[in-house]
């Protein structure tokens, strides 16, 4: 076979016409006639078999004087019920101007008088089909453009739910660099203001510390998709990277207990931090000359409120001199303006037999993590 034949479009099927007549002869005849001019004819002799063949047909010749149901009747059950847009050609040998009115009134599209000329004939269903075809596309066109949009709005929906989202997240990024960039200025003034100034190395350390613990805490709040902050991992991690960093060839455990909550953004930045400072100071002053211990943060979360208590069993805080006990707990210190002004919290050192033993409490709830905005 030649390619290009191949590759040519299948020829369209020629149109269904269906004839309903009840006279055998005029059926036959009509049928004859329309297949010898290239129509696809089916035909039927009363209403119901009409009906049945209804699907199949792409125009209708239609006899009005039917026994039973009549053309006129069968005309407007279709129009009405069925297919509207469907052709419908009547042939009636009544042509008297009330039967012409009776038949354009049944919906009918057409109509042809008893007896007919052939080509008059095909030139009205020829003219019927074109019609329909063009109503079809017509029709098809506008289901196309309600479709489209239909498309078009839910795209602009999308759109507009997109651009809110992206605002409504440059807002809360706008809020949190604010936020955070705040603490990391808070840090540093703290350390440039405190009292008895440090050497620049001492400092330099301290604030990156500080700056590190803020970091841990901020990536599992990422993690936590920033619905809140784990505290009870936040802590646990401060205390293995301060051992790590200041300790690093001393035998002290570090231990977390209690329970394992998720704060809001402010307390568990705030904790964190604040526990930083206490556990730096106890490392780096609490177990001088090489000496082994252990440092336990213990956490309890009630529904008001959140207690963590940082205890050692190093050098008793009596005897670590008034400089370091000012650094941590000092009315000007970085726990305290954590802890009381953030938090609207209370920092207490329980009385122990050695080393020092620290009590954060906070009056918060915690089953609905809180941002800073809220």
């Amino acid at each position: 076979m030649n390619a290009a034949v191949a590759d040519e479009p299948p020829e369209a099927a020629p149109p269904t016409i269906l004839v309903v007549d009840d006279e055998p002869l005029a059926r036959q005849t009509l049928t004859d006639l329309l297949d010898a001019h290239g129509y696809r004819v089916i035909a039927a002799a009363n209403a119901e078999q009409a009906f049945d063949l209804l699907h199949e047909a792409d125009l209708i010749l239609l006899d009005a004087m039917l026994p039973g149901t009549d053309g006129w009747t069968i005309c407007r059950e279709i129009k009405d019920r069925i297919d509207p847009l469907l052709p419908i050609i009547m042939v009636t040998a009544r042509t008297a101007p009330e039967d012409v009115v009776r038949t354009f009134d049944a919906g009918a599209d057409d109509y042809v008088p008893k007896p007919f000329q052939l080509a008059e004939l095909q030139a009205r269903i020829d003219s019927r089909l074109r019609a329909h075809r063009a109503e079809q596309a017509l029709q098809d066109a506008n289901r196309q453009a309600s479709q489209l949009a239909e498309q078009n709005y839910r795209l602009y929906e999308q759109a507009r739910h997109d651009a809110e989202e992206r605002a409504e997240l440059l807002r809360e990024l706008d809020h949190r660099v604010r936020n955070n960039l705040g603490v990391i200025m808070g840090l540093v003034s703290l350390e440039r203001t405190r009292g008895a100034a440090r050497p620049a190395g001492e400092a330099l350390l301290s604030l990156e510390n500080r700056l590190r613990a803020f970091l841990m805490a901020y990536e599992a709040f990422r993690r936590a998709n920033y619905k809140g902050l784990p505290l009870r991992e936040i802590i646990d991690r401060v205390l293995q990277r301060l051992k790590n960093t200041l300790r690093p060839e001393s035998r002290i455990a570090t231990t977390v207990t209690g329970d394992d909550d998720v704060v809001g953004e402010r307390y568990g930045f705030s904790l964190a931090l604040a526990l930083n400072e206490l556990a730096s100071s106890a490392l780096r002053h609490g177990f001088p000359d090489g000496r082994t211990g252990h440092l336990a943060a213990s956490i309890l979360v009630e529904e008001h409120g959140i207690e963590v208590v940082l205890a050692d069993d190093g050098v008793p805080a009596a005897d670590r001199g008034d400089d370091v006990q000012d650094e941590v707990l000092g009315e000007q210190s970085v726990v305290r303006a954590l802890v009381e002004n953030e938090l609207g919290g209370k920092v207490t050192v329980d009385p122990t037999a050695q080393g020092t033993r620290v009590r954060i409490t906070c009056p918060v709830r915690t089953d609905a993590p809180q941002s800073d905005g809220e």
